[in-house]
């Protein structure tokens, strides 16, 4: 293994990678894949720090199993479980099984849920130092309520369509007291030098500009953060703060400088804006990413784990927008292509013939900067830079090795395979 040591990487210990709190919605039933990209984005970055470093990087799996649909997944088959927290668990469950056919182990991993009884703690603590800062309050708003089952929808300047419980159209507005939060004007604060990827957030800050001026984040629901320490009974905290204010938790558990989530981005104004407004202490970035097609387990086994898994989550920040299946099999047949060749690179450099030949100081350099570039998130540039790499061994081998009968040590043949299981295998 190399080693690439700097003055950063000091630093670079109090720095992590994670995917956003993702909710953990039904896989009982859908055996799919493309719902744990971000997972495998960062796992991936992960392991590649971790080769650039030589020191192991915590596994923080988020998941958000407070919420409206997975309310109403629970409903669909409450008979089959005790509680509303042990059907969460037996999804929980199953993803990790799921990882685990993905070659991603579970084991180690620091499983960090909204509906734990110490996180929900610490976000009742977390809730109430705000409260006290004004950073959020109490206020008596008009709301929606809607007269067939009562649920409290909206604020009352908000236009509601239907009911989200029951998806009637008829609604009253009442005076409620209920929990608030003040959205800045100035919506680029909320996103200045957060976004790592994409490089064009035009789109994503026109999502922002959309926000209300405020938002109501306390709701009337069975199964959430109760509010009732703050003085309203009878409400629990919106999920999407819960979710905001996960990565403050992860922060503090593991003394972070900085923490970067890994997230889709049709869904980056759930969280991050109130992420931005709420939390301090360390900084926070993210990579958005676009969508793949709905891929099953047993469709990307078909296809290969070696691509689905290392190769297209990276190759993902290439795009910047949703990934059609066309262009999936663009992507696929690039892997399948850069593979084959690699493929017979390395089996042409390995011999057991005692005169062997060593990488030299240029390709050590090379594969230095092949690293940086991933963890730097400059993909691109370090794919184009591993073909080349690549393709000047194999360019080596035709030309000075096999003439002189020489081959590549077993060491650096060790070196490239690494290499290749980092991005490839």
């Amino acid at each position: 293994m190399l080693y690439f040591y700097s003055d950063e990487m000091i630093e670079s210990e109090r720095k992590i990678i994670t995917a956003s709190a993702a909710e953990n919605l039904d896989t009982i039933n859908e055996r799919v894949v493309h719902r744990f990209i971000p997972m495998l984005v960062a796992e991936n970055i992960t392991r590649i720090i971790e080769y650039e470093s030589g020191r192991l990087i915590p596994r923080v799996d988020l998941w958000n199993c407070v919420g409206m649909r997975m309310d109403r997944a629970f409903m669909a088959q409450q008979n089959r479980y005790k509680s509303r927290k042990a059907f969460s668990s037996s999804l929980l469950v199953n993803k990790y099984k799921i990882l685990e056919e993905l070659g991603i182990p579970s084991k180690g991993r620091d499983v960090i849920r909204d509906d734990d009884d110490s996180t929900k703690t610490w976000l009742e603590q977390k809730i109430e130092q705000l409260l006290s800062t004004g950073a959020i309050y109490i206020d008596s708003v008009g709301v929606n309520i809607c007269d067939t089952c009562g649920y409290m929808q909206s604020v009352d300047n908000i236009r509601v369509n239907s009911c989200t419980i029951c998806e009637s159209d008829s609604f009253h507005s009442e005076k409620r007291n209920v929990l608030m939060v003040d959205i800045p004007k100035d919506r680029e604060s909320l996103i200045k030098d957060r976004i790592i990827y994409p490089k064009n957030t035009k789109h994503i800050r026109s999502l922002f500009y959309q926000l209300p001026p405020r938002m109501m984040i306390s709701k009337i629901r069975e199964y959430g953060l109760p509010l009732d320490s703050i003085g309203l009974e009878g409400y629990v905290l919106d999920p999407k703060i819960g979710v905001a204010l996960m990565p403050q938790l992860v922060a503090e558990k593991y003394e972070l400088s900085e923490l970067t989530l890994t997230q889709g981005a049709a869904v980056a104004t759930n969280a991050i804006p109130y992420t931005s407004i709420l939390t301090s202490g360390f900084h926070h970035n993210y990579l958005l990413l676009p969508k793949i097609p709905i891929t099953s387990l047993e469709e990307a086994k078909n296809i290969g784990l070696g691509f689905m898994v290392r190769y297209l989550p990276l190759a993902l920040m290439t795009y910047s927008s949703d990934i059609t299946p066309d262009q999936l099999e663009v992507i696929r047949k690039e892997y399948a292509r850069i593979n084959w060749k690699i493929d017979i690179i390395i089996s042409s450099l390995q011999s057991e013939k005692e005169q062997s030949l060593r990488l030299r100081q240029e390709d050590h350099q090379m594969l230095a900067e092949i690293i940086k570039d991933f963890t730097n998130y400059r993909i691109r540039a370090g794919q184009v830079k591993i073909e080349k790499f690549f393709k000047a061994q194999g360019k080596r081998y035709a030309e000075e090795m096999r003439h002189k009968g020489y081959y590549l040590s077993p060491t650096d043949i060790d070196t490239l395979e690494n290499i290749i299981k980092l991005f490839y295998k």
